[in-house]
């Protein structure tokens, strides 16, 4: 496969054709809601696109170039990944797959730290297929499946036969089918969202909830009846509201910074443990490779053709962060995967790379050190 180099330098008519869209935008009236029930509060927006009306696009691409990164083509499609090597003699491969809204921006803080600690490792963080850099076609289906075929596919690129993956949101699931349909090349799994249906009725499983799971539940129950209209209208009418948010720079950064700030953790001072400056680079993103509506096309074509959750056999991970969108008993978790590592930690939610980043790569760590001893006790 065909891999080279890639570097990004933002087009100067993108940039100042976004700059004089946001100054032209208008905001439309609403109600007073700092709970955000509404969508995103009115106060939230306004502060975030004063920001973006001094945003450093120069300061950004040097974000965005940070690591090393690369193109991988794939027929008449590419795949964007970064790639650092670790010095470490012992360093394993890591794929880390991020989610929607995400992108491969949100493990930038944390590729230093994973290619030099200790386990150490080889990071690949890509752009799904149809999100950031990476390009997919639109005249068919690119579902879970696809996509964790095309991450094998990177990885024999880059020269790594087996890999450890760790994901989130759609990470999740791309990993989760990865480690199912490719089993002989997945060292471990690592996850920080498990969104799972209950086991069958009459499996002890089902039963198996602690006062504090069952909290959990409730907690999910109340999102899915709440917090998923994005869901339903990107799983049945994607192009349609591509439209508007390709269009509209002031939409686009009230569609994507109010998952941000819904499903985060808040610190102290009541604030979203999500910087704004992490906001505005995955809107800056999103923006500048026009891939809002391809990266929602994956919620129509896995809701179209979804993968069979039979379960998986690779030795899972699981980290729960307190405020994840979705969150499933240990017992329930352990009837789908063969978790071998479970942690609750105490801070941090949708977003662990960019809210807890200490804690995930604590956890990460962890979990790869229960894997070696796992491979010592079979020796």
């Amino acid at each position: 496969m065909n891999v080279r180099p890639f570097r990004f330098a933002p087009e100067r008519t993108r940039v100042g054709d976004f700059q004089e869209r946001l100054a032209r935008a208008r905001q439309l009236p609403a109600a007073a809601d700092p709970e955000g029930r509404l969508g995103i509060p009115g106060t939230e927006l306004a502060r975030l696109a004063r920001q973006f009306a001094e945003f450093d696009w120069t300061a950004f691409a040097a974000r965005v170039n940070e690591h090393p990164a690369f193109l991988v083509r794939r027929g008449d499609e590419e795949v964007h990944a970064v790639h650092v090597r670790s010095e470490a003699p012992e360093a394993q491969p890591l794929l880390l797959l991020h989610g929607w809204p995400g992108s491969f921006l949100e493990f930038r803080g944390l590729v230093s730290t994973l290619t030099r600690g200790a386990p150490a490792f080889h990071v690949v963080c890509p752009s799904l297929p149809g999100y950031g850099f990476s390009t997919r076609r639109l005249d068919g289906p690119c579902n879970v499946a696809a996509i964790a075929a095309a991450m094998v596919e990177l990885m024999d690129a880059l020269g790594y036969r087996e890999f450890l993956v760790q994901g989130g949101d759609w990470g999740s699931a791309v990993g989760s089918e990865l480690a199912r349909r490719y089993p002989e090349r997945c060292l471990g799994l690592h996850l920080n969202m498990v969104a799972i249906p209950p086991p069958p009725e009459g499996d002890a499983a089902r039963a198996a909830v602690s006062a504090e799971e069952a909290q959990w539940l409730k907690d999910t129950q109340r999102f899915l009846a709440e917090g998923m209209g994005y869901y339903k209208l990107q799983s049945t009418r994607p192009q349609t509201v591509a439209v508007a948010l390709g269009d509209s720079p002031l939409g686009l950064l009230a569609w994507i910074a109010e998952k941000y700030l819904a499903w985060s953790d808040r610190g102290a001072n009541g604030r979203s443990l999500v910087a704004d400056a992490a906001i505005l680079d995955a809107v800056a993103l999103y923006w500048m490779t026009d891939s809002i509506g391809s990266s929602m096309r994956l919620y129509y074509d896995e809701w179209h053709e979804r993968a069979k959750p039979t379960r998986v056999e690779v030795p899972t991970g699981v980290a729960v962060f307190p405020r994840e969108v979705a969150r499933a008993p240990r017992a329930w978790v352990a009837h789908r995967f063969n978790l071998v590592h479970w942690s609750v930690q105490a801070r941090g939610g949708h977003f662990a790379a960019l809210e807890a980043p200490e804690l995930l790569v604590a956890d990460l760590r962890a979990f790869a050190a229960t894997l070696a001893g796992l491979r010592r006790d079979r020796a």
